[in-house]
């Protein structure tokens, strides 16, 4: 019961960080109107970024490299190259969706809803999809109904069954402090971007979010990896506090540097 718990807890907070941000964001007033005006055009585009720098080009990519024998291939797709790799895709589709489609929204919101939109999607998509399986099987593991669990086919249906009961309860409430810290990051990132664009910094923010990023991956490979007592709670607790210095050295610091409202459209 208390890993059917977990897997609840962490779901959650996967679907409940993201929207109940948006919500909240999207909810505020001042003087009766709203405080934050077309906030969710940001969430929306971070949600778009995420699908294109990963979806749909770099995930296709890293999988059709892992077929290849070829030593080239298995040096990209090796943990310290992917863990670089993937900020150099998302950061790149960060700067370019906002370049394209926030051109208007400079606000410090309007990264905090970007970094919102692509951690959530990333959230729902790796990891939400991922828990909400498991919870099923997991179900009904519990309830005795092991004979629908016949349509899977059998080496994946043991797979399932033996990570579910053989795992600690505390890897499922693991899942949901990673997100926790991921979303952080996403968000963080997302404000470091937007705020290269309005000082006109774009090719300073766009390098350090990529090494930031980048090393934030390569220490939960290496800590996940390390074979450490406790390997996964140190690499959750890490990965928190990376995201925590972020947020308390950058992001909350930069917000007099930009603009309090959506910028005019120009004149024709």
């Amino acid at each position: 019961m208390a890993s059917i718990v977990g897997m609840v807890v962490s779901l959650l907070i996967c679907l409940v960080l993201p929207l109940g941000g948006l919500l909240w964001l999207v909810t505020r007033r001042e003087g009766g109107v709203r405080k934050y005006p077309k906030v969710g055009r940001a969430f929306a585009a971070g949600m778009l970024a995420f699908v294109l720098s990963q979806v749909l080009t770099r995930i296709p990519l890293m999988t059709w490299l892992s077929t290849q024998d070829a030593p080239w291939a298995q040096w990209l797709v090796s943990g310290p190259v992917a863990s670089f790799s993937a900020g150099l895709f998302e950061e790149t589709g960060r700067l370019l969706v906002m370049l394209w489609l926030l051109r208007r929204f400079h606000r410090w919101v309007d990264g905090i809803s970007f970094g919102l939109g692509h951690g959530g999607i990333e959230a729902i998509l790796l990891v939400g999809l991922t828990q909400l399986f498991s919870l099923a099987i997991a179900l009904l593991i519990n309830t005795g109904q092991t004979a629908a669990l016949g349509q899977l086919p059998a080496a994946t249906r043991d797979q399932v069954v033996t990570a579910l009961t053989d795992s600690s309860p505390l890897q499922f409430y693991l899942v949901g402090v990673e997100r926790i810290a991921a979303i952080g990051l996403h968000v963080g990132l997302s404000v470091l971007i937007l705020w290269g664009i309005v000082v006109g910094r774009r090719a300073f923010a766009w390098l350090i979010a990529v090494l930031i990023h980048g090393v934030f991956n390569l220490v939960a490979v290496t800590l996940t990896s390390s074979g450490l007592p406790n390997a996964t709670l140190l690499t959750e607790c890490a990965l928190l506090v990376m995201a925590i210095v972020l947020w308390a050295v950058f992001v909350l610091r930069c917000r007099p540097r930009f603009p309090v409202d959506i910028q005019p459209a120009p004149a024709r």
